[in-house]
This record gives C-alpha cells, sequence and structure tokens, in this order.
C-alpha cells in the first residue's frame, strides 16, 4: 500500500512539473511590433498642434483681471544688460498679492501643459506680495523676447472705489414690469448676461422724462458714487444723502403719532426733493404722501449726505436709459471684504484651455 501510495504521488507531481513547463513559457518579443505601436501612440500625442504664434509686440501693455477689467499696466524698460519689468496697479481700489513672471526665446518655452501655463514655475515672482500697487523685477535680456506676466489681485470693498465701479457692467438691458407698486416707484427686470441680472424694485431720478409700464430700454449703469454724467441731474451732490435714506427702511414705520406711518409716496418724493429741481404733484403712482412726512425724511437725509455703506448695506446704483427715458435707480448689496481676480498682461492667447496671455517686447512698438 505504501509502494502504491509513493508511485501515485510521484505520477501527480509530474503532471503538476510539466504543466508548470508549459504555463511558464511566453511568447518572444517581437521587437518591431514593440516598437511599431510604441512610435503609434506618440505619434498620436505629438499630432496635437498647439499654435504658438504671437502678434502682439509691445513695451507695456494692460494688465487685466478676471480677463475684462483692467486694473493696472505692466512696463518693459532695458536697462543695462537687464529688462526692469514693472507691474503697476493705476486703478483705484486694486493692489498686488502675487506676481509671477517668465521670460523665454520662443513661447513654446514657456512653462505650460498642453499650453496652459503653468504660472507656479516661472523664473521670477513673489507669492507674499503685501496688498502692494508696484512691483519690479530684473530679468537679463538674453533670456528672450517673450514675456508672461501673471499677479493675483485684490480688490477692496469700498464702494467709493474704481474697482467698484469696474465691477459693474457698463450697460443693461431693461423692462418695466409694473408701475406704482406699494414697494417702489417701478417693477423692473434687468435681462441676463450680466451682474445685475434679475428683478428689482425701482425709484425714478427724473420727474421731467417719462418712463412707462411694459417700456424696455438699454440703459447705462453707474454708481451713485461715481462722477455722473453732466447735467444729468440737478443735485448730484446729494447722492450720498439719497443713499443714506433708501438704507433706512422707512416704509411703513411711524413718523409721529400725529402724521402716521412712511409710504412708498413719502419715499419718492423725497428723492425728487434729493436729486431733482421739481417733483411731480399730480402723479397717479405715487400713491398716498404727506408732505410733512416728506419734509423730515428729506432734512433726516441731508443731515447723513456724507454717508458711504458698508457691508450690510445697499448701495444705489443709476441706469440713465440711452433713449432718453426717465432716469430710474435700483439698490444692490454693498460688497463685504476682499475679492481675488487672477490678472495677465495683456497680449497673444496660450493655446491652452484658458484666458492666459504674453507678449512679446519690441522697443520699436
Amino acid at each position: 500500500m505504501k509502494i502504491k501510495f509513493y508511485a501515485s504521488f510521484a505520477f501527480f507531481v509530474g503532471v503538476l512539473m510539466l504543466f508548470g513547463m508549459y504555463s511558464c513559457q511566453t511568447e518572444p518579443l517581437d521587437s518591431d511590433q514593440n516598437l511599431s505601436a510604441t512610435s503609434s501612440s506618440a505619434s498620436k500625442t505629438s499630432s496635437v498642434i498647439l499654435d504658438w504664434s504671437c502678434s502682439t509686440t509691445a513695451t507695456e501693455v494692460d494688465l487685466l483681471a478676471g480677463q475684462t477689467m483692467l486694473v493696472g499696466k505692466v512696463k518693459v524698460e532695458v536697462v543695462g544688460s537687464d529688462y526692469k519689468i514693472t507691474y503697476d496697479i493705476t486703478v483705484d481700489g486694486y493692489c498686488l498679492t502675487s506676481t509671477h513672471l517668465s521670460v523665454v526665446e520662443s513661447p513654446d518655452l514657456f512653462p505650460n501643459n498642453n499650453g496652459n501655463p503653468t504660472n507656479g514655475h516661472f523664473e521670477y515672482g513673489d507669492d507674499e506680495l503685501d496688498c502692494v500697487t508696484s512691483a519690479t523685477y530684473y530679468v537679463p535680456t538674453s533670456k528672450g523676447t517673450y514675456i508672461a506676466a501673471h499677479a493675483v489681485v485684490n480688490c477692496v470693498s469700498d464702494v467709493t472705489s474704481e474697482a467698484f465701479e469696474q465691477s459693474l457692467p457698463e450697460q443693461v438691458d431693461v423692462c418695466v414690469t409694473a408701475k406704482g407698486v406699494p414697494e417702489s416707484y417701478f417693477d423692473i427686470q434687468i435681462a441676463d448676461g450680466n451682474s445685475l441680472s434679475g428683478l428689482f424694485d425701482a425709484w425714478c431720478l427724473d420727474q421731467d422724462a417719462t418712463l412707462n409700464n411694459n417700456e424696455c430700454f438699454t440703459a447705462d449703469v453707474y454708481s451713485s458714487y461715481e462722477t455722473l454724467p453732466a447735467g444729468k441731474f440737478e443735485k448730484p451732490e446729494n447722492f450720498g444723502a439719497l443713499n443714506w435714506l433708501m438704507n433706512q427702511g422707512f416704509i411703513g414705520t411711524e413718523a409721529t403719532p400725529e402724521l402716521g406711518n412712511y409710504t412708498f409716496g413719502d419715499i419718492q418724493i423725497a428723492v425728487w426733493k434729493l436729486v431733482d429741481d421739481s417733483v411731480c404733484t399730480l402723479c397717479q403712482f405715487t400713491g398716498p404722501y404727506n408732505n410733512d412726512r416728506i419734509n423730515m425724511l428729506v432734512e433726516m437725509a441731508l443731515a447723513h449726505n456724507d454717508f458711504v455703506p458698508g457691508c450690510g448695506d445697499d448701495i444705489v446704483i443709476v441706469l440713465i436709459p440711452t433713449d432718453n427715458k426717465q432716469s430710474i435707480f435700483i439698490t444692490i448689496p454693498a460688497p463685504c471684504g476682499e475679492c481675488e481676480e487672477t490678472a495677465w498682461g495683456d497680449g497673444c492667447p496660450f493655446p491652452g484651455k484658458n484666458w492666459a496671455t504674453y507678449f512679446k517686447y519690441d522697443a520699436g512698438s
């Protein structure tokens, strides 16, 4: 029995060894086939052609934040054997917090990934700028003539700054959806496609012109703290008082026990008295109003003509129709805290999926 067992065991082991010999064999490497496959793969990768052509030559370009907002300039001078490259913030309300700068002989030599700049690998810059308005770097001219200037800019929440003005759209399309409503003089809708899109309560600024329900128009947009078109409003110096008035929530609150509660008609006529030279005396859209209450509102508002909205307040935004219809205003929340935007020296686009830009230095430009 023992002999039979060992014989069976030996046979079993032999079968396993034979199976292992065949199962462990591999097909010999076909070097031609392998190289062909590799070559095909490389060809596929290199078939994506990036367009690095650039026709923008300059010694100074705009510094654009968020792709469209002008915040400053990038200037290039030659000092000895170096470029002197300076970022200058020229718009009030912005500052530099980070810069990345690359200068190369050919644009395809910019640190990039498939045409997208890897600005963290740019040769020059500073990631710890303390909200400055200027930064200068010296780069050997031997590095090349193509320049990519990236920055991070912060904007402050001051509604009197150019930064706030530039954050507003230049124009909007508006339609009046109601007139003489309980909480305002108009209801309006601003069309999609800009930062002011939506439904708003609106107020009349100029009772000499007209604007009716269901009328639509294109309007120029202004902050009430920027310079407004000359001659458009009789008392533009009182817009601080108007901003104060619109932040008090007077409608429905008691003026005095004898005079009762403030109405939206009181507010509208107070608006005219503050910034216009006349008021509408037979207007059917103001609803009930009281001259004593109106005079109280005007007096209080003028006592706060230095008011500037801050975080938690609303700011008056002026809409002036381009076809001489009645100018109106809306209110939007004043910005809180600081914002951060990416900025690039304007020029030729990087060929990747981004809006980054670069330019070529040319002293003759």
